[in-house]
């Protein structure tokens, strides 16, 4: 009966001794553990359908990723559902307000859209863990803030910008570009 107990305990000793080795020799992660988890938050202010707030659902959908994510940052399709307040009188408009966070988000260029009173709007922004990481939508307004492409951080829905001083896709020549080429007169 003794010898049982003790091979038993040996046995066991092996097997902690196997595990600790086999730990030890596969790692404790992966150097992208060490990259921040990127998380937007969505801001949503819609006009009330009939007195009533119903919560919101936020479409994410990678456009292109930019660099490094961290193992757990989502690199799909995603949804985010944005609990709604209210109503509350803004302007004499009954007007629902809330606000959610994504899951983490690889960095990148994301889409967002969002069905709102007036209509669906969508915007795609440019997501890095400096960046600005807040998408507000407001009912009535296109793109992510109501400046459509025009608002710092977002990204035109095809990802591209003309470089400074390069001649934008409509082939119009940018503003300061035209002043510029006229012979002063005097």
């Amino acid at each position: 009966m003794s010898m049982l107990k003790h091979s038993g305990l040996r046995a066991l000793g092996t097997a902690t001794v196997a595990a600790f080795a086999v730990a030890a020799c596969s790692g404790s992660g992966s150097a992208n553990d060490e990259l921040p988890l990127i998380r937007a938050t969505l801001s949503v202010k819609s006009v009330s359908q009939g007195g009533v707030c119903e919560s919101v659902r936020v479409r994410m959908t990678p456009k292109e990723f930019i660099g490094k994510a961290n193992k757990y940052a989502n690199n799909r399709m995603m949804v985010a559902e944005v609990n709604m307040t209210g109503p509350t009188d803004e302007n004499g408009a009954p007007m629902c307000n809330g606000t959610g966070e994504t899951l983490p988000l690889a960095p990148g260029n994301w889409e967002f859209s969002v069905a709102l009173a007036s209509g669906s709007t969508t915007c795609t922004r440019n997501i890095q863990a400096d960046g600005d990481l807040v998408i507000p939508f407001v009912d009535g307004i296109e793109g992510c803030g109501g400046n459509g492409a025009a608002m710092e951080g977002e990204m035109p829905a095809d990802g591209s910008m003309p470089a400074e001083g390069e001649m934008p896709a409509d082939g119009a020549a940018p503003a300061e570009d035209a002043a510029a080429a006229e012979p002063a007169t005097g």
